[in-house]
């Protein structure tokens, strides 16, 4: 069974949260992943660009942050679950920017997956893979 941790940073998110949390179980069932988890942080705007500054030197807001498991790894998730690592979404900035959510968590775990698109091909196999896992989820009772 797959394991995601949803916490939403403020009471504002709370029914956004029950959400991303399915579209996530559903990501990770499409990338067969068992017994694994995945920390889905929802935070404000000054939260995401705190984060960006720190961790990526961008001093700018954005909408999703992927941190793999080998960056911060925890030791304190127990049992035979492997942990993935941290996604950080932004709604506010999603919203604004009228992106799609689902994706963005799609893109999330992507990253936590290996994925990358620092080249064409990689963001090609990415665009690819994130299409494959949004029809899973659509089908798989909507996202």
């Amino acid at each position: 069974m797959n394991v995601v941790i949803s916490i939403p940073s403020r009471k504002g998110f709370a029914p956004l949260a029950l959400r991303a949390r399915n579209i996530a179980e559903k990501a990770l069932a499409c990338l067969h992943y068992k017994n694994s988890v995945l920390e889905l942080y929802l935070v404000t705007d000054i939260e995401i660009k705190a984060l960006n500054k720190l961790f990526r030197g961008k001093d700018e807001l954005t909408n999703v942050l992927s941190f793999e498991a080998r960056a911060f790894p925890r030791g304190d998730i127990g049992g035979s679950k492997r942990y993935l690592g941290e996604v950080y979404l932004a709604p506010n900035v999603i919203k604004k920017r009228d992106e799609s959510i689902s994706l963005l968590i799609v893109h999330g775990a992507l990253h936590l997956s290996g994925y990358t698109h620092a080249k064409q091909s990689d963001r090609i196999d990415m665009e690819k893979k994130e299409d494959e896992i949004l029809t899973y989820v659509k089908h798989h009772h909507g996202a």
